[in-house]
């Protein structure tokens, strides 16, 4: 474009007024972070109700956890600044509280604090079937906790770095009360809250007395959006500054936008196929494991998840401590004499409903649908159900489940414990299936001292429930993520979205 001599001067003329303005809105952009979240945000209590990993991020935000966790999986000191058991049986603990920590109020962080959040955990399902294993708490001193267990769990202190591990101000919460406080919530987090609207918002703001500094960037908001396409339009409009889950064939075009980058993160999420016990054809093991042969999870991967996917056997995945490259083939000759033995066949096919979700996770229903056509291919006709991922949680805990159900297993401790052991265990509250030939095989996950011997148990038990075609594990999840070029952000393998670690270039 041609600039006369006019035009340049005005141009000149005007930059004096011009640059403090864009210098302005500059650095109100560094400051601040929108992410666009696929999943729904409808209560700030971190402590009750089921949930995935991933689904912690915000939470995580606002709170923070008993001890941390690394990208490595690995579990190190945060509001617990030390722990130790103090017993053989391990059924006794002593914990340091960290000193010269706040809420969002003002008020100091002790060890009652830290006790009525384990307390309270007791009592708030699911997560009730770990924390109610503690039978007392002691307070020997305002940063000190003696806890007695009822019996051993090896996997307790990873729990306290997982799912629902956030502490909680006892007296904010008492004085609020549950519902007031899932809607305006306290915590001692990195961030917090300015603006809660369930559903859609969350708006956060740093919190300069965290003990660990304040995050680099003092605004960031999680902006629910549900749907797939309209995450990627997010990203394309500027919007939005970083998303996930977008369609896959997207992927490579936003990638490669100016001013946008793209990050394939294989996570802890196991894409798996819940059975129930409840159709009675699956009574028939030879029915259950043709279900199973009939799947090219290869074909899923590169086909269907254009790569973002890693074809998986068993209930553990890569970082999980019980992995194991077994195999289960895919053989759909296989499947058909195992449902002709059952008296099923092309012509006369077993009808089945299967539950699944639609844009909560990468082509999470185009992977459903791509099966139903492999299922037909050797005579089963499958009927598919769209349903939340709370209203897989629904169906379980009334145990309504359709025969089949596909959900995504966050197990980001990488403990047995929190794989084939919840996945499958009968007395726990997290499995479908149900028989009395599983639990002898996991209990032993959940009891054994001895950690290499209960790791050897649990690679037998994972391979085990596989075998006998109780549960069909799919495939690990390989998150796409696209974000602005210059957020420097490093994505968690547990699925996190935690803007406390993004900064601007």
């Amino acid at each position: 474009m041609e600039i006369t001599r006019r035009g340049f001067l005005v141009s000149a003329g005007t930059t004096s007024l011009v640059l403090p303005w864009a210098r302005l809105a500059w650095a109100q952009k560094k400051a601040s972070v929108t992410i666009a979240f696929p999943e729904a945000i409808t209560s700030m209590d971190p402590q009750p109700g089921s949930r995935s990993t991933p689904r912690e991020s915000f939470y995580q935000a606002v709170f923070d956890r008993y001890l941390g966790q690394d990208s490595q999986l690995k579990y190190r000191p945060s509001i617990v600044e030390a722990w130790q058991y103090t017993n053989p049986e391990k059924t006794a603990m002593d914990m340091k509280i960290r000193q010269g920590i706040s809420f969002h109020d003002g008020s100091a962080l002790t060890a009652e604090d830290v006790a009525f959040s384990l307390n309270r955990m007791r009592d708030a399902a699911p997560y009730s079937v770990v924390y109610k294993n503690i039978t007392s708490i002691e307070m020997p001193d305002r940063f000190s906790l003696r806890l007695k267990l009822g019996a051993y769990n090896p996997a307790f202190t990873k729990w306290l770095g997982f799912l629902a591990g956030f502490v909680l101000p006892k007296a904010a919460f008492e004085k609020a009360g549950a519902e007031e406080f899932a809607k305006n919530p306290v915590g001692s987090g990195p961030y917090k809250v300015v603006r809660f609207v369930p559903g859609s918002l969350l708006v956060l703001e740093a919190f300069d007395k965290h003990w660990k500094g304040a995050p680099p960037i003092k605004r960031a908001t999680f902006k629910v959006v549900g749907d797939p396409t309209a995450r990627l339009a997010e990203i394309l409009s500027g919007d939005s500054d970083i998303t996930m889950e977008i369609p896959v064939e997207e992927y490579n075009r936003l990638a490669a936008q100016p001013g946008l980058r793209g990050v394939k993160q294989p996570v802890t999420d196991v894409a798996t196929l819940f059975v129930s016990p409840r159709f009675e054809p699956f009574q028939k093991e030879e029915v259950r494991l043709a279900v199973h042969h009939a799947i090219d999870k290869k074909t899923l991967v590169d086909k269907v998840l254009l790569g973002f996917g890693i074809p998986l056997s068993t209930t553990e995945a890569p970082l999980y401590e019980a992995y194991t490259d077994f195999s289960f083939p895919y053989n759909p000759d296989r499947a058909r004499d195992l449902l002709g033995k059952a008296g099923y066949s092309k012509s006369n096919p077993l009808r089945l409903k299967a539950m699944t979700t639609k844009g909560a996770k990468t082509k999470d229903f185009e992977v459903m649908s791509a099966m139903t056509q492999m299922w037909k291919d050797v005579g089963i006709e499958a009927e598919l159900e769209i349903i939340t991922i709370p209203q897989f949680f629904q169906h379980r805990s009334a145990k309504t489940i359709a025969p089949l159900a596909l959900y995504f297993w966050s197990n980001s401790t990488g403990d047995p414990v929190n794989s084939v052991g919840f996945m499958t265990r009968n007395k726990g509250p997290f499995k479908v299936w149900e028989s009395p030939d599983v639990d002898p095989k996991v209990d032993p996950i959940f009891m054994e001292t001895d950690e290499r011997k209960r790791i050897a148990a649990a690679k037998e038990a994972a391979r085990y429930v596989v075998e006998r075609g109780y549960i069909i594990p799919l495939y690990q999840v390989v998150m796409p993520i696209i974000m602005k070029k210059d957020l420097v952000y490093d994505p968690y393998p547990q699925g996190l979205v935690l803007p406390q670690d993004m900064s601007w270039t």
